[in-house]
């Protein structure tokens, strides 16, 4: 409490010299006014004193009044009183007239032909507004008044009764003015001289109480510089312009083991040691000379003998003429931070040796797990093909849902860490946001079939056709989350929606946000446990992850994909009712790629009829046939025969399905070709034959939209339109396959034969130049992991020319089972032309073979 007293002492002193000043100052004011007014009076007292009653009685207050000798001699008298006194500008005599009360000038001081002369006989006419001459008329007493305004200026005025009448009125009235500047002069100048005395009887004692008090402070900021400067560990010499020592610390005496005496006096290079370069020995002497400052690192020599490493800076210090009086030179004793930095070092080193261990490692681990998966679900899908049981097909099913989940978990870790190291990025391109749903719907479809849910999705009419997006990494994110959709739902639906808002920020950018949407009728969440669901490797509970399996990596991943897009995701869930996930991202509009401009399909005026059990994906049906120009009539299948239609789309249940196989249904009656049958995909390839009689196409579900529009375009009797995954096309092309594992050799060789392919196979990429060199091919199929040569080093051989000129430009499609972005970076810049990851579907393959045969179509 003292100290903050203390603290406010001087300014509350200072505040009350100021205030005592300023009464001071009024109280000089008041006095001087006080003298002035009585200085008027007294001044108009003497004029009254030095004139002659008789000869202003004699005067008539006319103009005759100029020629006579007695208003000369009063103006004589006038004139010569204000010449006495500089600060007097006029005086004057005024006479009352009896009758009109009016009051006029007799004489004044003013000599003849002055411009301000009042000449006898000339009206005061602001003399009904003056109160100081008012109050003489009607009282007779000394007056004062001002400052007032007048005809001839601001006056301060001092009024004395020169006569009265018979009556006993005031007749003749004495007046001398004084000028309103000069009035507020004095005035103030008074005021100021009072305040300026008090200020400087009391300021004087209080600027130098605070002069001495700044001066102790400054002794002892100085004196604890001083003793900081001495404690420090770091070492301060002050050099004179010799390069001698004046001043040395403790902290320059303990690095050097000298004393201070052994030190002052000593040139300061003495400490330099003997491995310090000469270049840097050079610029410190050339300091001296060219008085500048320099900063850097050298070694400095101990008493010992010993040496130890110093980061210094010499300054040169100038006086108020900018002359250089001498130096001041800081080193610093940089041993330990030398140890610390080679520490730092070496875990540098051996963080970044983890990290590339650990890179190894996933890399390995990626390629060893993929390499027999590739086999396992490669045959697994191959054996699906063929004629099965439904035991058998059952078994197979197991096998291959086994082999993509673990493909899926290999795939969430090498993410996990890409995430982890800051080394995911996005790859944007042109692509279709309902492409990457139609093919994350694909995925899951046929679990989604196996466990009987339906699922519908939708599409507004303003999403933009093409934009701007990592389509692989958008279709991961709805693959996690309609997967999970499938996953934790028993029965019901799901619906997926798109979206789209304008951000009006970004008109001209044409920047949109597309808003996605997951909702399941499954086993929902309690909110309470929504935070846990991003972790990575977090389950909600251990009985569900024992139930459904999986690492709990695919919603930490989205979150963070969704927000590398530039959005965020959410969720609401309601337990036992179902879950609704959502993400947003920002895309830019991209223009229509070429080769992507196609008219739509026209089916305007087409009467629809849409068969199915009321639910989501009749609604749905019904606003796209609607949407596309054509009227849609909802009903029940069996309401077909009794409406009229040009077109009908059946929803086929296993029911339904059951009934057309049997002909217990009446379908048999309608027209074949006018019925477009949704087909689930677990119906076998038995009931499918069965089916095919009875509509004019199948199309499995669920139905992408164009397909489907372009189905009910095509005329009828068009001819059939294939099955997604039920058929594939015939490439009649010769392709080397470069594989050294014997099982994925098969495999491949399975695959190009089911595609209609001849191949040859060669062991490692050395066989395989010898081989192009032999043939011709029209494709490589290029494995990347391979003894002898890899595959890396075979496609820069080929690309050299080392294969033959004719082979030097020959397409090459990669393999490898190591699922690493950089993977795919590294060996499309070998000179790859394709990339396909293990293990390889049949339908990756066959795309793939559309990509080359579109290529190899394409004008030069």
């Amino acid at each position: 409490m003292r100290s903050r007293l203390s603290q406010y002492r001087i300014p509350l002193l200072t505040g009350g010299i100021v205030l005592a000043g300023l009464f001071a100052g009024r109280w000089g004011y008041v006095q001087e006014r006080s003298h002035l007014l009585a200085s008027l009076v007294h001044d108009a007292e003497r004029v009254v004193a030095i004139i002659d009653n008789e000869d202003v009685a004699r005067l008539t207050g006319t103009e005759d009044d100029t020629q006579s000798p007695v208003y000369a001699a009063v103006k004589s008298r006038l004139m010569r009183y204000r010449a006495t006194d500089k600060a007097i500008r006029f005086v004057y005599i005024f006479r009352v007239m009896p009758v009109t009360r009016e009051v006029i000038f007799l004489a004044d001081s003013e000599p003849p032909g002055s411009p301000e002369i009042s000449l006898p006989g000339d009206a005061y006419p602001e003399a009904a507004g003056s109160p100081g001459l008012q109050s003489i008329i009607d009282g007779g007493v000394l007056a004062t008044e001002g400052p007032i305004e007048d005809a001839f200026g601001t006056w301060v005025t001092g009024y004395s009764l020169l006569s009265k009448d018979d009556q006993g009125a005031a007749r003749d009235i004495v007046g001398v003015d004084l000028a309103a500047s000069d009035w507020w002069w004095r005035l103030w100048t008074a005021g100021a001289k009072s305040a300026f005395y008090v200020w400087l009887l009391f300021g004087l004692p209080l600027a130098g109480y605070r002069i001495m008090r700044r001066q102790h402070e400054q002794n002892e900021v100085i004196r604890n510089l001083s003793e900081a400067i001495e404690q420090s560990q770091t070492a301060v010499m002050i050099i004179d312009l010799g390069g001698r020592i004046e001043y040395a610390n403790r902290g320059f005496s303990e690095q050097t083991g000298l004393s201070r005496r052994e030190l002052i006096g000593r040139l300061w290079r003495d400490f330099l040691h003997d491995t310090v370069p000469r270049e840097i020995a050079t610029e410190l002497d050339a300091v001296l000379y060219t008085r500048t400052n320099w900063s850097g690192e050298w070694v400095n020599r101990r008493k010992d003998g010993g040496d130890y490493p110093v980061r210094g800076r010499v300054t040169a210090v100038r006086d108020r003429h900018n002359h250089v009086t001498c130096f001041v030179a800081i080193y610093e004793d940089v041993t330990e931070v030398r140890r610390n930095e080679t520490i730092l070092r070496e875990a540098k080193e051996q963080a970044e040796a983890g990290d590339r261990a650990k890179s190894q490692f996933l890399a390995t681990m990626s390629h060893e797990v993929r390499t027999p998966l590739n086999g396992i679900v490669g045959f697994t899908n191959l054996l699906l093909e063929t004629p099965l049981n439904a035991e058998q097909e059952e078994y197979m099913r197991a096998i291959r849902s086994s082999g993509e989940a673990l493909i899926q978990l290999t795939n969430d870790i090498l993410d996990s860490s890409r995430i982890e190291s800051g080394k995911l990025n996005l790859e944007l391109h042109v692509c279709n946001p309902v492409d990457c749903i139609e093919d994350a719907l694909d995925m899951v479809a046929p679990r989604a079939s196996e466990k009987q849910i339906e699922i519908v999705y939708s599409v507004d009419e303003n999403v933009p056709k093409f934009v701007m997006a990592d389509p692989g990494r958008l279709r991961q994110v709805l693959l996690n989350l309609i997967g999970n959709a499938v996953k934790f739902t028993e029965q019901g639906e799901i619906n997926v929606t798109l979206t789209a808002r304008a951000l009006p920020a970004d008109q001209a950018a044409k920047k949109w946000e597309l808003q996605f949407a997951v909702n399941d009728t499954g086993i929902g969440i309690d909110e309470a446990k929504f935070p846990k669901l991003f972790r990575p490797f977090s389950q909600l509970e251990e009985t569900i992850a024992r139930r459904y399996s999986g690492a709990g990596l695919g919603l930490a991943i989205s979150r963070n994909l969704v927000e590398l897009m530039g959005g965020s995701i959410g969720l609401t869930s309601k337990v036992g009712v179902g879950s609704t996930f959502t993400f947003g991202i920002v895309v830019e509009e991209a223009p229509v790629p070429e080769g992507n401009i196609v008219p739509p399909h026209n089916i305007a005026g087409m009467r629809v009829a849409i068969a199915s059990q009321p639910g989501a994906l009749r609604n749905e049906l019904c606003k796209l046939v609607q949407r596309w120009g054509a009227t849609a009539t909802a009903c029940l299948p069996e309401e077909l025969a009794t409406l009229s239609w040009d077109t009908a789309l059946v929803n086929l249940t296993d029911a339904l399905v059951s009934d057309i196989v049997s002909e217990s249904g009446n379908f048999a009656d309608l027209p074949r070709d006018k019925m477009i049958a949704l087909v689930p995909l677990r119906v076998s390839p038995s009931a499918r034959a069965a089916l095919r009689p009875r509509f004019r196409l199948l199309v499995n579900k669920p139905a992408h939209h164009e397909a489907l529009r372009s189905a009910l375009a095509t005329p009828s009797g068009g001819g059939a339109t294939p099955l997604p995954f039920s058929t594939t096309s015939s490439f009649d092309l010769r392709v080397l396959l470069v594989e050294d594992n014997p099982v994925n050799q098969l495999l491949m060789q399975k695959v190009l034969g089911h595609l209609g392919c001849q191949w040859t196979v060669a062991e490692n990429g050395e066989i395989a130049l010898e081989e192009l060199r032999r043939a011709d091919y029209h494709l490589v199929l290029m494995d990347l992991h391979m003894p002898v040569m890899d595959g890396h080093t075979a496609i820069a051989k080929i690309r050299a020319g080392e294969a033959g000129e004719s082979m030097r430009s020959v397409w090459i499609t990669a393999l490898t089972a190591d699922a690493r972005v950089e993977q795919k970076e590294r060996v499309l810049e070998a000179g790859a032309n394709d990339y396909l990851l293990k293990p390889v579907r049949l339908k990756d393959m066959e795309a793939m073979l559309r990509r080359f045969m579109a290529n190899r179509s394409a004008p030069a």
